[in-house]
């Protein structure tokens, strides 16, 4: 008989999602185990069925229990994600979760290392960027051309969020905001801390976007 989605696998799914918020990472069977109170005999034979179910894999040297999306939208672990959305002609939007995104952390795709910074200023309103929005940043001593980023300005022992474009021996910070200009350093003062991957924002008036 094939295993079936029991009331304790359920609890023992929503244990470990706590489990995994709390503890900064996924729980070991023995730490599920002990917050549920049962042997690691008993929770074997429960994680063995959530394997074969599809809820759980375990991953890491430990077997550390990772939920899979499947478990997470059983449990409703997460937010919500209704279809889509039309942004030319309308469409129905949808009553029901199509499934539930695992986290934040997995949606933006975050890795480790990366790190938030929150936005002080005006200069970059041409990407959506707005003062008070934070901004996720990806360790990187080098970017691309035209890619947008952190860079530690000379002298100034200050941060900002610019374009960057090389050319030669210099580096030119432009904003995204024409009442700001452009700068150009020498290539040699100017330290990039990082690229940005995302931009997180609430919602309120926002400048429509300049045209380039």
């Amino acid at each position: 008989m094939p295993p079936r989605l029991t009331q304790l696998r359920l609890t023992l799914l929503r244990l470990c999602a706590q489990l995994t918020r709390d503890g900064g990472g996924p729980p070991s069977a023995a730490e599920l185990a002990r917050a549920a109170s049962l042997t690691e005999a008993t929770i074997s034979f429960h994680l063995k069925a959530l394997v074969e179910l599809g809820m759980i894999e375990r991953t890491g040297a430990r077997g550390r229990l990772l939920l899979t999306e499947q478990a997470r939208s059983a449990i409703q672990d997460g937010i919500p994600i209704y279809g889509h959305i039309a942004a030319g002609a309308p469409i129905l939007a949808e009553q029901t979760p199509d499934h539930v995104t695992p986290s934040l952390d997995q949606l933006l795709g975050l890795k480790e290392g990366d790190f938030l910074l929150q936005v002080r200023g005006d200069s970059m309103t041409g990407i959506g960027v707005m003062d008070g929005d934070y901004v996720l940043v990806r360790p990187t001593p080098e970017v691309l051309d035209g890619e947008v980023a952190v860079v530690l300005i000379p002298g100034d022992n200050a941060a900002t969020l610019k374009r960057v474009y090389v050319f030669g021996d210099e580096v030119v910070l432009i904003s995204e905001n024409p009442d700001h200009p452009r700068h150009t350093y020498p290539a040699a003062d100017v330290q990039v801390q990082g690229r940005m991957v995302a931009r997180l924002g609430l919602a309120g008036p926002r400048p429509l976007p300049r045209r380039v």
